[in-house]
C-alpha cells in the first residue's frame, strides 16, 4: 500500500485508499490521477483535490516520482575513511540536509562501502534525482558510473581529470605548500607531514595525494628536509606515530598535519616526551574549526570549510536538477591560515629581527594565505 506523509502531528498516516474512499473512486483512479498516466474527468479531479486537501495528503517519494518523474530527493554518498564517520562528515551531512530542505529537497544518506549495491538501490531504482559524492579518488569509478548513467551529480573532491562534471574542492596542494612556506619563514629545516592512513594514499585519495605532492615539492624548492608519515583517523594512531618518530631521534622541529584526527595524539606524545610546543616543535594543521581553540597552546591552522563546501555542493546540484543543460562548474577553495601560538621560530636558529617570535601571543589570530591563490569559481 502506498502511504502519504501526513503533516498532522500524532494523527494516523493517510493512504491512497483513504483518499479514494473520501472521493468515491477506486484506489486505481487515485493512482492514475497522481501519476498522470491517464486523464480523469473534471468532476472526479475536483473530488480528488478536495479529499487530498481535507486530509492534508502529501504523496510519498514513490508517488511523487510517478507523478512528476522526480523524487525531490538528493543522494549523499559519504563512505567513512575509517571505522566511523569523521567529524567533518557528520557536520557535512547536517549542512547538506539544512541546505537541501531550504530548496525543498529531502536527503538520503548512504555511508555504505558496498558501492555496487548503493548504486543499484539509489540510481538504477531512481530513488534520488541527483547525487553529492564525497571521498573522491584521483581515479574514481563512481564518477564514471554516474556520468554513464546520466545522473546529475556534484563531487566534493575531484578526480585527476575534471572535465565534464561539477565539483567543489580544497586546494590541498596549495595549502600544504603554504604550510611549508610559513614554517620555512620561521627557519624550520626539518618538517614532518602527518598524512592520512597509507591505504587511502595508495588508493589515490585526492586530498592525501595532492597534499603530499605540494608538501614535498615545497620542501624540495626551499631546501628543506621533509618527511611524510601516515596516521589512521584516530588520536591513538597519532600518538603511536609521534612516539615512533621521537624514538628514532626526533630531529624534526616542525609538524604539518593534514589528518587532523592525529592532532590530540601528537600533542600528547610531545608533552609526554618533554617536547614543548612551540619552543621545541611547531605545529600547523588543517583542522576542524572547533579544535584550534581547544588545544593548548592554541593551534595555528586552516579550518575545514564544511558549511561553505556543503552549501556550494547543494547549490550546484539544485541548479543542475533545475536546468539539465547547465554547463559543469567548479570551485577550488583557497584556505587562509590563522596564526596562533603553536608555531614559532625554530629552536636555536638565527632569524631576522622582524621575525622574532619569542612571544607567540603577539601573533594572535592573524591570517595569511598563499599569494596569488584566491578562491574562485570557474566554468568548464
Amino acid at each position: 500500500m502506498v502511504q502519504a506523509d501526513n503533516p498532522r502531528h500524532g494523527s494516523p498516516r493517510v493512504s491512497m485508499r483513504d483518499i479514494a474512499r473520501q472521493a468515491g473512486v477506486s484506489p486505481a483512479t487515485v493512482s492514475a490521477f497522481l501519476s498522470g498516466k491517464r486523464p480523469v474527468s473534471l468532476a472526479t479531479r475536483a473530488r480528488l483535490e478536495a479529499a487530498i486537501k481535507m486530509h492534508g495528503y502529501r504523496a510519498n517519494a514513490s508517488a511523487r516520482a510517478l507523478a512528476h518523474g522526480r523524487t525531490n530527493t538528493i543522494g549523499l554518498l559519504i563512505p567513512p575513511q575509517g571505522s566511523a564517520l569523521s567529524s567533518f562528515a557528520v557536520d557535512f551531512i547536517a549542512c547538506v540536509v539544512q541546505g537541501a530542505q531550504a530548496a525543498d529537497y529531502d536527503v538520503l544518506v548512504s555511508t555504505s562501502l558496498e558501492e555496487r549495491q548503493v548504486f543499484a538501490r539509489l540510481i538504477e531504482e531512481q530513488r534520488v534525482d541527483g547525487v553529492i559524492l564525497l571521498e573522491v579518488s584521483l581515479e574514481d569509478q563512481r564518477v564514471d558510473r554516474l556520468q554513464a548513467a546520466g545522473v546529475p551529480f556534484v563531487t566534493v573532491g575531484r578526480t585527476a581529470h575534471t572535465d565534464g562534471y561539477t565539483w567543489v574542492d580544497i586546494d590541498f596542494e596549495a595549502l600544504a605548500r603554504a604550510f611549508v612556506r610559513h614554517l620555512a619563514d620561521l627557519r624550520h629545516r626539518r618538517i614532518v607531514l602527518f598524512n592520512t592512513e597509507e591505504e587511502l594514499y595508495v588508493r589515490g585519495f585526492g586530498p592525501a595525494r595532492r597534499a603530499q605532492d605540494g608538501f614535498l615539492r615545497a620542501c624540495d624548492e626551499l631546501g628543506i628536509t621533509g618527511r611524510v608519515v601516515y596516521s589512521e583517523v584516530n588520536p591513538e594512531s597519532g600518538l603511536r606515530v609521534t612516539q615512533d618518530l621521537l624514538s628514532e631521534g626526533g630531529d624534526f622541529t616542525a609538524i604539518a598535519v593534514i589528518n587532523d584526527h592525529a592532532l590530540w595524539g601528537i600533542y600528547q606524545a610531545l608533552a609526554s616526551a618533554g617536547r614543548r610546543i612551540p619552543q621545541d616543535v611547531s605545529i600547523i594543521a588543517l583542522a576542524d574549526s572547533r579544535w584550534p581553540e581547544a588545544l593548548s597552546p592554541r593551534l595555528t591552522a586552516a579550518h575545514h570549510p564544511v558549511e561553505e563546501m556543503a552549501d556550494e555542493a547543494v547549490r550546484f546540484l539544485v541548479r543542475l536538477l533545475e536546468d539539465r543543460a547547465h554547463p559543469p562548474v567548479s570551485r577550488l577553495l583557497q584556505l587562509p591560515i590563522i596564526l596562533r601560538e603553536s608555531t614559532a621560530a625554530a629552536p636555536f636558529a638565527p632569524y631576522a629581527a622582524d621575525r622574532a617570535l619569542d612571544d607567540p601571543g603577539a601573533r594572535r589570530d592573524r591570517s595569511v594565505v598563499a599569494p596569488g591563490h584566491e578562491a574562485h569559481e570557474r566554468a568548464g
